[in-house]
This record gives structure tokens, sequence and C-alpha cells, in this order.
């Protein structure tokens, strides 16, 4: 009977705890599904993941309707010939593919179909010319190859840059061979011989791979240095709530906050004193972070860190993402009123957010539905910024928009926090 008696009793303190039976079961089931959503696609082949990419057709003949018709083909992509009714130039492509709003960028030049299909009509005229067929020897020129670009986004992983330009490649070889094939059944019905093919196709025409980039700036592509170092500070950033909030919490159990309240005799002071020396506490921690990324990394093998070229950009980034990961550590720490609750909330949703904010996944690579939540994450707008001055060379107003965001949000947990913790306290 003690038994059931004391099951009974921990079943009534259970229910009537509902952030206990939120913690337990309906933060779990959350994270399960966002984290199932999340990577779902990551468990998928890289042809079941669509992307966004420009094409700049230049050309307008033959080779480039191939091109297109090849990609719009293409499960994994979503070709897109216009941006908002517009035939783009090949700068402007390159500024939506280097400001992230397409993945990619296929840039088909001017005469291409007419350079391509001059250089099989050559190759076929010499192999007959060769086997003493009517046709005229052609002098072999330096004629260059015909040169296709395909411009990425800075921020898109290698896996997705091979399946495209492999993709693309692999189309061009069958419309080598299809026109090569015309021309030599041309020269056979006139000739009624048939020699053997020695043409060289990887002399008539090029896919060349370049990262969307500022003129004059180099280039540099994601690596695991380049993401992982922003990407996991932000992470740590936000677990600053695990020491504020134990801190906060133990102080209200053992009358230190109320004491400190009748000192300066307003909550203000309290809460903000505490945003203020997290949020010191948060900047060193992306002070070491950055060194780390800087100096560690390279000596342990990995590549080295690059800032990109606005160091304002870097110190009003860090600044704004370590407001955020203070104001929502202290509206946890204020919001729950035992240290468990607090802790294991914190927790989980910052896996959550750091998740959506895509800290494990590309944003792209994300479900639809994902892609359309995770601009509500502090820890993507982060992310973008940073991304933007690390890969992008972005000026300060490119990441304006995410530093307001952040702001804005850490502003508004710091209010909630004072409010909620005045009302508390009148009560």
């Amino acid at each position: 009977m003690k038994v059931l008696a004391t099951i009974w009793k921990e079943f009534l303190l259970l229910v009537r705890d509902p952030g206990s039976l939120a913690l337990i079961l309906l933060m779990p089931l959350i994270l399960v599904i966002v984290m199932t959503s999340i990577q779902s696609n990551a468990f998928r082949a890289l042809r079941q993941t669509q992307i966004d990419i420009l094409i700049v057709d230049k050309d307008r003949d033959a080779l480039s309707a191939a091109i297109e018709s090849l990609l719009q083909d293409s499960p994994n992509i979503n070709l897109i010939p216009k941006s908002e009714g517009k035939t783009l130039t090949r700068d402007q492509a390159r500024q939506l593919v280097q400001r992230g709003k397409y993945q990619a960028a296929v840039i088909v030049p001017e005469n291409a179909t007419a350079s391509l299909q001059k250089k099989i009509q050559s190759a076929a005229d010499n192999i007959f010319s060769r086997h003493g067929s009517a046709s005229q020897p052609v002098d072999k020129k330096d004629d260059p190859p015909v040169k296709l670009e395909i411009l990425f986004e800075p921020t898109i992983k290698a896996d997705y840059k091979q399946t495209v330009a492999a993709t693309l490649e692999k189309r061009i070889a069958g419309v080598q061979l299809e026109w090569f094939v015309r021309a030599m059944q041309a020269q056979l019905g006139s000739t009624g011989k048939q020699p053997e093919s020695t043409a060289d196709f990887s002399e008539m025409i090029r896919v060349d791979q370049a990262i969307a980039s500022k003129k004059k700036r180099p280039e540099i592509e994601l690596s695991a240095v380049q993401h992982n170092v922003p990407a996991w500070s932000m992470f740590a950033m936000f677990f600053i709530l695990f020491p504020l909030a134990g801190n906060f919490i133990k102080e209200r159990e053992d009358g230190s906050m109320l004491r400190l309240r009748l000192i300066s005799g307003s909550h203000t002071p309290v809460i903000s004193g505490k945003f203020v020396f997290y949020l010191f506490v948060c900047l060193v921690q992306l002070a070491l972070m950055i060194c780390v990324g800087l100096y560690l990394m390279p000596l342990i093998g990995f590549g080295k860190l690059e800032l990109g070229t606005n160091p304002l950009g870097i110190v009003l980034t860090g600044l704004a993402v370590a407001m955020a990961a203070t104001g929502y550590g202290l509206l946890i720490a204020v919001y729950f009123k035992m240290p468990q609750q607090a802790l294991s909330f914190g927790a989980i949703s910052v896996v959550i957010l750091a998740a959506l904010g895509g800290v494990w996944v590309p944003v792209f690579a994300m479900p639809d539905i994902m892609q359309h939540i995770s601009p509500y994450s502090p820890l993507n707008w982060g992310l973008e910024a940073f991304n933007d001055l690390f890969l992008r060379s972005a000026g300060t107003s490119m990441i304006l928009p995410d530093l307001i965001k952040l702001t804005v949000f850490a502003l508004a947990a710091l209010t909630a926090s004072i409010l909620i913790h005045r009302l508390r306290n009148v009560g």
C-alpha cells in the first residue's frame, strides 16, 4: 500500500506541475519532429534535394536550349531563366547568387553553339582528310575551347557542386557526341568511307566552376572551419542560459535577489547588471572561438578561418548575437521557477533553434516547411550574418537586417524579463 500511495503521490505532483509535464512530454516530441524533418533530406540521395539555379543564356541557340532542357528535366534542379521577370546579365546573376538568393548560376557564352559546331565539323573534316577523303585538311589552330561557367553560392557544400557540375558535363558530352555523329554521317554520305574516330572532345568545350564573389576579392569557399566556427560559437553563446539561469534561480531561492532589490530600490538595475555581465562572457566566448579558427585549426591540419573584409561587421554581429543569447537566457531564468525546468527547457529549445537556424543542415537542403520556419530562428539570423561577412565579403548594409532582428529580439527578451520579474515580486 505504501508503494501505491507513493506512486499516487508522485502522479499528483507531476499532474499539478504542467511545466514539468510539458518538458518531459511536449519538448521531446517537438525535438524529434524538428530534427527528423530537418535531417530527412540529409539521409536521402543528393539527387532528391532540389536547388535553385539561374541560367544566363547569351547563346540563344541549340547548345543553350539543350542545357536548359536538361536542367528543367532534372528532379534536383529548379531552373530559373529569369529573376522577377527580367533576363539577367552575368553580373546580375553573380550578385543574386552571392547574396544567397539562388544556389548557382549557369552562364552560356555568346555564340557557344556556333563555336562548338565549328570545332566538331573541323574534327570530322580532319578525320576524313587523314584517310584520303575528298574533304580538304583543316589546319589545327590555337583555338581555345568554348567555356561554360557555373557560379556557386559561397555557402553551398562541395557535394552539391559536384552533382550540378556532373549533370551539366554529362549533358554537354551527349550533345557533342550527337553533333559529331551527324557530322560523320554527312561525310559518310558523300564518301562512303568509315574512318576511325580520333576526335578529342575534351578540347572543344570546358565547364569552369567558380564562387560568386565580388570583383577583386579572393574566393572563399565553404569549409568545415568556415561553417563550424561561427555556427558552434553561437550555439555555445546561447548555452549561457545554464550559468545565468542556475545562478538567478539560486539567488531568488536563498533571498539574495530580494536583498539586491531592496538595496537598489528597483528591479531594472539587477536585471540589467546580469545582462551586461553575461553579454561580456558571450563576447569572450566568441573571441576565443575566432582565435581557435585563426591559429589552432591550421596547426592541427585544418584550414585557417577567413574573416572577410569587414571587421566592423564582425564586431557588430558578435555584439548582436551576444545580446540575443543573453536576453534569451535571462528570459528563461526569470520565467521558470525551478532550475530543472529552466535548464531542461533551455537546452532543448536551443537545440531546436540551432537546428532550424542551419547549424546542422543547410537551410536550402531542408524540407520546404522547415525552410519557411528557419528565418524565425535567431541562430539563423546570426549564421546568415556571419556567412555574409566571412564568405560573401559583405558590407555592413548587407547584414543590417539580420543585426536589427537580433537586436530587437534581445531588447524584447530583456524587457519581458524585467516585466515578469517585477510582476511576480509585486504579486
